[in-house]
């Protein structure tokens, strides 16, 4: 599992959270965020990648808890340019095996 350690975060007029990750040379395959409610998440996008969105940011579990989406913007390496985007469905979950030892 990677850790993605200088993403971003937006939130739209809507209240949808936008994350910005760094790009990944692959497509995503079915991306969905695994949320347990604490202060890491995972980001599932294909069979053999997940991404650590560690330390999220106090104003962000709410919403989290509350939503059952999220969008992210994959930019390139000097964060300038969008590359890619796409939904994916947040699967609330109990607790968060991946981010454990976080």
């Amino acid at each position: 599992m990677e850790q993605e350690k200088d993403y971003k975060v937006i939130i739209t007029n809507e209240g949808i959270l936008v994350f910005m990750i760094k790009s990944r040379p692959s497509e995503p395959e079915k991306p969905f965020l695994l949320y347990d409610g604490g202060k890491h998440a995972t980001l599932y996008r294909g069979e053999n990648e997940t991404i650590a969105l560690d330390y999220l940011d106090d104003r962000l579990p709410p919403i989290l808890n509350e939503s059952d989406k999220v969008m992210i913007f994959e930019l390139d390496d000097e964060i300038e340019d969008l590359l890619r985007s796409y939904e994916a469905p947040i699967k609330h979950i109990k607790k968060n095996a991946f981010v454990e030892d976080l």
